[in-house]
């Protein structure tokens, strides 16, 4: 189906032919996530800037086009898929400038379509970086869609989410106006301020994080800044059980001495190592080895990485790696010791390979494949360091109940997890599955890695096995009261609430956006 003549005459005719895209597989392209297909929508719609995006508003408000905002497309939870057909695709990748950066005031802004590997680029000849710098997909993800979806790796272990990082967002709400959530202005626009400090009355700003873009399309975003560590170590420990590797991290998360704390089952990594081969291996040394700093150093890590091999993969059951980074080498050695003490009898160190090498590429091309090609499906929920446990009792009885009829059609589920504030943990189930790949996923995949990855013919059973499965994750992460980053489409934001809550929710979502047209279904609102 072709977009209306009135709705596509309408929107040509406020944004110009180039901003406007109809062909049938532009329209398809852009309804995919990470996981699936979305309904082909009429439209994709590209502005340039933010009043470009109140004009495309205000012909959907007129025209009654669902409107689908999409940053760089590496969501899996039906964040911005249509689900109708009458819907445009919002592609944001146009509002791509930095506006400014204060470095006296550790302050930056930039539009929403910047991807978090760009802003970490523009930050470093200044020596500064944002409070919370990205998700380990920052090529490709976006400042807006981290902000509206949640986002979590580097920092989180000391900051949290990408929440963290916000001090104001510019935002094109459902009725065309334009809200700024932080910036003051006096009489006139010479008195106009930036964000620079949060907590000023109440936190609107707070309103749009990890909003789902529900309440309005984020069109800029001003974050905190802090200071570039001058120095990084790297620290990997192997763990026997899930209940050593939860005190560890527990405590480590409490100390604050780390920024990221990352790990997965060995059983995983196993895999990966065994798909990736030598090859992989050495360009991991190559990647290192240039983040030394001087050739002493990278020829003592890579002998420590080629001496250690993979052996410790087959005698622990989790690997666990730890970030810290310092003022100074000596205060970060100190540090690294306080570490190791108290991960103590729980764990035991191991080649840091994992470690150092996402601290030496902290935004490598996203895998959106799994090993050998597999189709892959993150879930995520987080959990208090008192609740984690429970569940992942529960996980481990569910992948027993499921684990004949995932062998017989070749599904694999694996869990990784991530520190999140001191609180906090994230428990990330991960399904595969050998099936046809998407085009979005072989458009986004390296170059380098299609000779090591393949995708698979197409496999309708072991596709609709997943998504009976992913239900069933998402049940029990309800029943555990977790939260989630993603909140998308994929678990129940809504049905968790009390009903004062969902009344008033519902009447924000009236009041920013009265004509539902704003990702609708996102959080549950507008179904």
């Amino acid at each position: 189906m072709s977009a209306s003549v009135d709705s596509l005459s309408h929107f040509r005719a406020r944004l110009g032919d180039e901003q406007v895209l109809d062909s049938l597989e532009q329209r398809q392209f852009f309804a995919q996530d990470v996981y699936r297909r979305g309904v082909t929508p009429e439209l994709v719609l590209r502005p340039r800037s933010t009043a470009d995006v109140q004009a495309l508003v205000q012909v959907a408000r007129q025209t009654r086009t669902a409107l689908h905002v999409r940053g760089g497309g590496m969501s899996y939870t039906d964040a911005f898929l249509p689900w109708k057909s009458e819907s445009a695709v919002v592609d944001l990748s146009g509002l791509n400038r930095i506006r400014s950066i204060t470095p006296d005031d550790l302050v930056l802004t930039a539009e929403a379509g910047c991807t978090w590997l760009q802003i970490d680029q523009a930050l470093a000849p200044h020596g500064l970086r944002a409070r919370f710098w990205g998700p380990m997909s920052g090529a490709l993800s976006t400042l807006g869609g981290g902000m509206s979806q949640g986002a979590a790796t580097f920092g989180s272990a000391r900051h949290g989410t990408s929440a963290s990082a916000a001090l104001s967002f510019e935002v094109v709400l459902g009725t065309g106006e334009v809200l700024d959530t932080g910036a003051l202005s006096g009489d006139s626009e010479a008195y106009r301020r930036s964000a620079f400090f949060r907590p000023y009355g109440p936190d609107i700003t707070g309103l749009f994080t990890a909003d789902a873009g529900a309440l309005g399309i984020k069109t800029a975003v001003t974050l905190q800044l802090e200071p570039r560590p001058r120095a990084r170590a790297a620290l990997s420990f192997a763990f026997d059980d899930f209940e050593s590797l939860q005190r560890a991290t527990a405590a480590i998360l409490r100390s604050g001495l780390a920024t990221e704390i990352f790990g997965l089952e060995t059983s995983l990594a196993k895999l990966v190592a065994g798909e990736q081969g030598l090859m992989q291996d050495f360009n991991a040394l190559l990647s290192v080895s240039r983040a030394q700093g001087s050739l002493g150093r990278a020829l003592t890590q890579a002998a420590r990485m080629a001496l250690a091999g993979r052996g410790f993969l087959a005698r622990s059951q989790f690997i666990g790696n730890v970030l810290l980074e310092g003022r100074d080498a000596r205060r970060l050695a100190a540090d690294a010791d306080e570490v190791r003490v108290l991960v103590g009898r729980d764990g035991r160190e191991v080649a840091n390979t994992m470690a150092a090498m996402v601290q030496s590429t902290p935004f490598p091309q996203p895998m959106v494949v799994g090993p050998g090609g597999r189709r892959l499906l993150p879930l995520n929920v987080i959990l208090p360091h008192s609740a984690v446990s429970g569940f992942h009792k529960d996980f481990e009885v569910l992948r027993e109940r499921h684990q004949a009829r995932c062998q017989e059609l070749g599904v694999l589920l694996f869990m990784v997890f991530a520190g999140i504030g001191p609180s906090c943990v994230l428990h990330e189930p991960v399904i595969y599955w050998q099936d046809e790949w998407l085009p979005l996923h072989a458009a986004t995949l390296d170059d380098s890695l299609r000779e090591w990855v393949k995708p698979a013919a197409d496999h309708p059973k072991a596709r609709d096995y997943v998504e009976a499965l992913r239900l069933e994750l998402v049940a029990l992460m309800a029943k555990h009261q977790g939260a989630h980053l993603q909140i998308g489409r994929a678990y129940p934001y809504l049905k968790a609430r009390n009903p004062v809550f969902k009344d008033r929710l519902v009447a924000l979502k009236d009041w920013a956006d009265p004509d539902g047209i704003l990702n609708p279904g996102a959080l549950g609102l507008g179904v």
